[in-house]
């Protein structure tokens, strides 16, 4: 699949390196109406009859979508995440913190569910409802895009000019385009992350440790050294991306991002997950 995109750019010869940073991903799109299925963005999710909404010290946080991993397993792609339950995610639509402060980190929240037994539940009265869409799912693969650690890591390796690397980047656009039926969104769970600035990784480790990271601040702290050792532990879990379809704006054009160390994924521990948003 990448051999044709390698050969009309004339990067073959870094065809074994990419496959190598290759990271496996579903990707996933606003479905049409027809489409069947208990995934959705927007709408109501189906929660616990026992569980409290979440919110933050300002108002309820807004439902944003929940994906029933059941459907994900079918696609029979490898992966970390269960294979049965319900994974959904919530966020402060009105107020939209951005990630970089410790002290907003109520902003958002990540619950998984592997009862069956679940019921549709109604927002707090102050809560955003966003329209309902269904979701379809596709196994994708997934190459490191610059801002990322993983692009500084490949980029070390490659060796390539400034003009290779712009046929690199033309070929990630044709590459991603394969996994998509529709162009411009790209929502994903898992893999490379779409970063539209920096270093997400290093971010998660120190706002996770408690240092505020809107400005210097955070980088310069004498821990931020001791603590950015951790970095790479942490991967995307999800990317939402603005999306015309669904009517979702992050900033000006931007993502929205959740992160989780992967030994919490593991132990399917999604209340420690860290959520970034990014934007030109």
């Amino acid at each position: 699949m990448i051999r044709d995109l390698l050969a009309v750019r004339h990067l073959e010869q870094v065809g074994p390196l990419l496959e190598r940073y290759t990271e496996p991903a579903v990707a996933f799109w606003i479905a049409e109406k027809t489409a069947s299925g208990k995934s959705r963005l927007g709408g109501m999710p189906r929660l616990p009859r026992s569980f409290a909404w979440p919110t933050s010290k300002e108002r309820p946080l807004d439902f944003l979508l929940q994906i029933d991993l059941a459907e994900i397993a079918g696609i029979g792609l490898p992966s970390a995440l269960p294979p049965v339950g319900h994974l959904t995610f919530f966020y402060d639509l009105v107020n939209q913190p951005w990630g970089y402060d410790p002290a907003r980190q109520d902003g958002f929240s990540v619950g998984y569910f592997p009862d069956a037994d679940l019921a549709p539940a109604e927002p707090s009265d102050s809560a955003s409802l966003l329209p309902e869409f269904n979701l379809s799912f596709g196994a994708a693969r997934t190459l490191p895009q610059i801002g990322s650690r993983a692009y500084e890591r490949l980029e070390r390796e490659a060796g390539l000019d400034e003009h290779q690397w712009a046929r690199y980047f033309e070929l990630l656009e044709a590459f991603e385009n394969q996994f998509y039926p529709h162009a411009g969104s790209r929502h994903r769970l898992l893999g490379h992350s779409s970063n539209v600035q920096g270093d997400m990784q290093l971010e998660a480790a120190l706002v996770t440790a408690g240092l505020y990271c809107g400005d210097a601040t955070g980088y310069e702290d004498p821990r931020a050294q001791g603590i950015a050792a951790s970095a790479d532990e942490w991967q995307l879990l999800l990317q939402l991306d603005s999306d015309d379809r669904a009517d979702l704006m992050w900033g000006d054009g931007g993502m929205l991002y959740f992160w989780i160390r992967a030994e919490d994924l593991a132990e399917r521990r999604f209340e420690k997950v860290w959520m970034t948003l990014q934007c030109g």
